[in-house]
């Protein structure tokens, strides 16, 4: 399977794709121009809609309840919506990380990972923000936490850690929050797993940093497909209906008729006047 360029604009690093039905655009993200993108999103065309541009970098984007949206900023939290307003930090000051790739889970929570920018190994976490506002933890020994994706029926959450090249697999309630152990689903080798989807039936769609694909895997490792990708930096995908796009780095944003869709994105279900509190 071969996707095809789908816009015309190339981005430094276009990160975190996904649809919202609700609005009927395409979210993404530039990380390090800490750019936000709405996209209209018609008969494989993209028209970039509307632009936001935060201080810093920008992790990953999610449309919010009420309409507006919650972002993963460079070292916290952020909510766009008739104006940017800044909430809170999770990251140490003084540390050479930041904030990268995010979902909210089946229940509207807000996760996303914090990554690395030296040599540092196993330092960084995933951080949840909670409905009321507070942030927790569910899982730290990370270098560049990434992907995150839900099985069907919300009981298992799958997370990339890129360079160690694990996808792990986490037990989830989704009605508590509450995570169990975590171990390795599967590893790739070739290339670095970076942000993911999932379709219908419970299988990860991986883009496979360096090597150009989107891979589509079983939840046990096996690999099912892939789709080949015109730049080598592939870093994310997501499901419009059956249509799989695709963000890269130093390239555009392309797309492929996947013959499946994804599993629904949950809206964040919290605050969004969280910061004034």
């Amino acid at each position: 399977m071969i996707a095809d360029r789908l816009s015309t604009e190339t981005y430094e690093l276009a990160e975190g794709p996904l649809w919202d039905p609700a609005a009927e655009r395409l979210l993404w993200v530039d990380i390090p121009t800490g750019r936000v993108l709405e996209g209209a999103f018609t008969a494989g065309d993209l028209r970039v809609a509307r632009t936001h541009t935060l201080p810093g970098t920008v992790g990953a984007v999610t449309p919010a309840a009420d309409g507006s949206l919650l972002v993963a900023a460079r070292d916290g939290f952020a909510t766009i919506g008739e104006r940017i307003t800044m909430g809170p930090r999770v990251l140490p000051e003084g540390v050479a990380s930041r904030l990268n790739d995010g979902r909210c889970d089946p229940a509207g929570r807000f996760l996303a990972g914090s990554l690395a920018k030296d040599d540092r190994q196993g330092q960084e976490r995933l951080y949840r923000l909670e409905l009321d506002g507070t942030v927790s933890m569910p899982a730290d020994g990370l270098t560049v936490s990434n992907g995150l994706g839900w099985s069907p029926d919300g009981r298992t959450m799958y997370h990339v850690d890129s360079i160690p090249g694990v996808v792990w697999a986490q037990p989830y309630d989704v009605e508590s929050g509450r995570v169990g152990p975590r171990a390795v689903a599967f590893e790739v080798n070739d290339g670095l797993p970076d942000g993911m989807a999932v379709d219908v039936e419970g299988n990860l769609w991986i883009a496979v940093w360096g090597v150009g694909e989107v891979r589509r895997y079983s939840p046990g490792g096996r690999l099912l497909g892939a789709v080949k990708v015109g730049a080598p930096k592939t870093s994310s995908a997501a499901f419009v209906g059956t249509t799989l796009v695709v963000t890269t780095a130093g390239g555009g944003l392309f797309a492929a008729d996947a013959g499946i869709t994804g599993l629904p994105v949950t809206p964040w279900q919290g605050r969004t006047d969280f910061a004034t509190h």
